[in-house]
């Protein structure tokens, strides 16, 4: 992320001048369009090689956060008192630092006579483009309250949802990770000792205790180089993934891989389709409708065809046309949506939509942890299988020639 200064031109062809944080100036771009400006020229962003790193010093809300400061400004929007005495008592109230940084943002930007939507944009690390929008249809409206009711029970949906993401992957991960552990612990420091009462018995090796001769070794004389080689790989990762290209690369990975492609496609388009159905209930238009949910989505292959959506809506064409071309929404809802533009019943099929495909979410996981575990006893088994053999084969060849002496 970093802070483009930028001219653009509204609706009356006026020059507009300002500054706004943005990925790049694709994502700017995308962001102003949604304000009904059209991006001239911009300069800055700050370094783009892999990131802004100031951004790691910011505040920031986690989902949870972003789920406690809603539904508090709801309480205040809701209760009738005085929009900044409300959020001041909020302030001094909550002991969450990031919390009480946003509210104190918020604060002092409608006191210096800024909407609420408006303070809002100028923070995107603390409030994401759809959170934004929400706010601002719900202002223009004369809704906000229902608008916050909205995104308190959607930021409910997404927390509750990592969370069962987050349960399933519990089990595999503890468990390839204990074992992991185990096997380095074993090739290391426990079988080198193991390997001269099994070398002291004669006779040719079997093939399993010669690959955990290798690898023994191997580790053995090379243990600490392997760590920090492990080391840089994963923060190299961390900082190729920061960059355009490097996440798109790894979304682009991610979205090849069997199951787990299909898991992500489902869940981004459930996510996709839950805003869009929303902000095009709440009057936004629905260029910048689609534009939005384009960004709610988190894998940037699928953001960037979602995007051309809300590019193509603007010459004429049909929305189920360019939703064809994507890729990735499934031909039910694409026909369903050719239907609604004919019938003139575009804001129930959105609705429709997302409920399908909020459904298909939960059975798509379960398929895909149906695997997890199979797949992780086999792994576990095959290590265990090769430690096993490794140390009894070359005893029992041992005793069998003794035997036959």
């Amino acid at each position: 992320m970093g802070d483009f200064a930028y001219r653009a031109m509204d609706a009356n062809a006026e020059m507009r001048e300002g500054t706004m944080t943005a990925r790049d100036e694709a994502h700017l771009e995308r962001l102003l369009a949604q304000q009904g400006l059209t991006l001239i020229d911009a300069e800055g962003g700050g370094f783009s090689g892999f990131g802004n790193f100031g951004d790691l010093f910011k505040p920031k809300l986690t989902d949870k956060d972003l789920l406690d400061f809603t539904y508090l400004l709801k309480l205040v929007i809701t209760s009738g008192i005085p929009v900044l005495q409300g959020i001041d008592t909020l302030m001094k109230s909550n002991s969450n630092k990031s919390i009480g940084h946003a509210a104190q943002l918020v604060r002092h930007g409608i006191d210096s006579g800024l909407s609420m939507s408006e303070v809002m944009q100028s923070a995107p690390l603390l409030f994401p483009p759809f959170y934004v929008q929400m706010i601002r249809a719900g202002e223009a409206s004369g809704t906000l309250d229902g608008s916050l009711d909205f995104l308190v029970n959607y930021l409910t949906w997404q927390t509750d949802f990592k969370k069962s993401v987050k349960a399933s992957l519990t089990y595999p991960i503890t468990v390839l990770s204990v074992l992991g552990s185990l096997m380095f612990i074993i090739f290391t420091f426990v079988f080198p000792k193991m390997l001269k009462t099994i070398t002291g018995m004669g006779g040719e090796l079997p093939l399993p205790t010669k690959i955990m001769m290798a690898i023994s070794g191997f580790l053995r004389s090379y243990y600490l180089p392997v760590i920090i080689i492990i080391i840089v790989l994963y923060v190299g990762t961390k900082l190729y993934c920061r960059t355009p290209q490097g996440k798109r690369a790894i979304d682009g990975l991610l979205l090849k891989l069997p199951l787990i492609g299909m898991l992500i496609k489902k869940i981004n388009m459930s996510r996709y389709f839950k805003i869009v159905a929303t902000l095009h209930a709440s009057g936004i238009t629905a260029d910048k409708t689609f534009a939005i949910g384009a960004d709610v989505i988190s894998n940037s292959v699928i953001a960037e065809s979602m995007a051309s959506i809300a590019r193509v809506i603007v010459t004429g064409e049909s929305i189920s046309d360019a939703m064809r071309r994507t890729g990735y929404i499934q031909p039910l809802v694409i026909d369903m949506m050719s239907i609604a533009e004919k019938t003139g019943t575009l804001e129930g099929t959105l609705t429709r939509a997302s409920e399908i495909l909020d459904k298909e979410v939960p059975e798509t996981i379960k398929k895909v942890f149906s695997y997890v575990e199979p797949l992780t006893m086999v792994v576990l088994g095959s290590m265990v299988l090769l430690l096993l053999l490794s140390v009894f084969l070359p005893i029992y060849k041992s005793v069998g020639h003794v035997k036959l002496k």
